[in-house]
């Protein structure tokens, strides 16, 4: 299928011309995320000044929250405007947190074995066909040993009528002939995770309108 991932950069241009908090546009949006991630921190009881990398970090709204609380952060995006606008938020709360442009299906830019915890940016749900074990064993490699990865994303049940462009067969809403998100099933995406080397130690899916959500923790087994 076609994609078209760098058309988020138009996005994150019309987002920030207009005074929106990042993709979600509310800072209260992004409460639920911050919520589900601070319920996965407390239970891998990760230290202060473990490495994270946000993969589909977009404005940096969760990689910032997540610096004041003294991680050491990094966070990937393809859309330039968003990682300039990451990297302004970052200086504007005094924090220290590493932003930069770059593919999430290739980090060939980072070593083996890097962070404690890679977790996805609600990004994984943009990913679409083969595309998605490229961005799942990129995150494995770049994990340590016994260390973790997080995904939050959309997933069926869906109500189809309300998704704008969504299209029964693939599971997939359309922007003109692009698919821009996947809406797959748990088992389906848990099985990708799976795949890709990890072992999912907990998952849970909330059952929403339009869209319900996944949220997946997994590590990475020490050999």
């Amino acid at each position: 299928m076609k994609t078209d991932y760098f058309s988020h950069d138009a996005g994150y241009r019309w987002l920030r011309s207009n005074g929106k908090a990042g993709w979600s546009e509310t800072d209260e949006a992004y409460d639920e995320q911050k919520s589900h991630i601070q319920e996965t921190l407390g239970r891998l009881c990760l230290p202060v000044g473990s490495t994270i990398l946000e993969l589909g970090c977009g404005a940096g709204n969760i990689t910032v929250w997540l610096a004041r609380f003294g991680y050491n952060v990094t966070g990937i995006d393809i859309s330039p405007t968003a990682i300039d606008w990451a990297r302004c938020r970052a200086v504007d709360e005094g924090v220290d947190a590493a932003f930069f442009v770059g593919d999430v299906l290739d980090l060939s830019g980072i070593e083996d074995n890097n962070f404690d915890l890679v977790f996805d940016g609600h990004c994984f749900h943009c990913i679409i066909g083969d595309d998605r074990l490229r961005f799942l064993s990129e995150a494995y490699r770049v994990v340590k040993p016994g260390g973790y990865f997080f995904a939050d994303s959309m997933c069926q049940p869906v109500k189809a009528e309300a998704i704008k462009g969504y299209d029964e067969r693939s599971r997939c809403s359309f922007r003109g002939d692009a698919a821009a998100r996947y809406f797959g099933l748990p088992d389906d995406i848990t099985a990708e995770i799976i795949t890709a080397g990890f072992r999912i130690i907990r998952y849970a899916v909330e059952t929403e309108e339009p869209n319900s959500n996944i949220v997946i923790e997994a590590i990475k087994d020490e050999r």
